[in-house]
């Protein structure tokens, strides 16, 4: 089963998945301390942790669970769609792993945060398998954005 493609979402709806999800734990940078930039964070820890619910799924690391692989791949897909949203303001922080390419290379930004949606829009959570062979595309996505604009 494939997730359905998700409208543009609003940042209090992303908070409220991050916070739900990461209920009570660590930031992975606590000492970020711009808010915007906390976000941009919170919203990446959220992407790693149901990406590692999916992926350790597929490699049976975990049963497969239909509910918790939709959830996991609902909130991939929405927290994909805020992710460009989330850098239009231009905000820095010493502790962030961002570079401040995103903002010289706005397009190319946006291309790659593009690509992340549409591979989140492929992911199909229907059973462990068919988890194995649709992530591939979104670790590519992450890997590719992250090696040009994360430290």
């Amino acid at each position: 089963m494939t997730v359905a493609p998700a409208r543009r979402l609003t940042r209090p709806l992303i908070a409220a998945l991050v916070l739900a999800t990461l209920a009570g734990a660590a930031l992975a940078k606590p000492e970020v301390t711009d808010p915007i930039v906390r976000e941009r964070v919170e919203a990446m820890q959220l992407l790693k942790l149901q990406t590692g619910i999916l992926g350790d799924m597929a490699a049976g690391k975990l049963p497969y669970d239909a509910a918790k692989a939709q959830e996991a791949a609902a909130a991939i897909l929405a927290t994909a769609d805020a992710i460009e949203p989330l850098y239009e303001e231009r905000a820095l922080d010493p502790a962030s792993d961002a570079l401040p390419e995103i903002w010289n290379a706005p397009g190319e930004f946006r291309q790659k945060a593009n690509r992340l949606y549409k591979a989140a829009m492929g992911v199909d959570a229907g059973s462990a398998k068919a988890i194995a062979g649709s992530m591939q595309a979104l670790g590519a996505a992450c890997k590719d954005c992250h090696g040009r604009f994360r430290q």
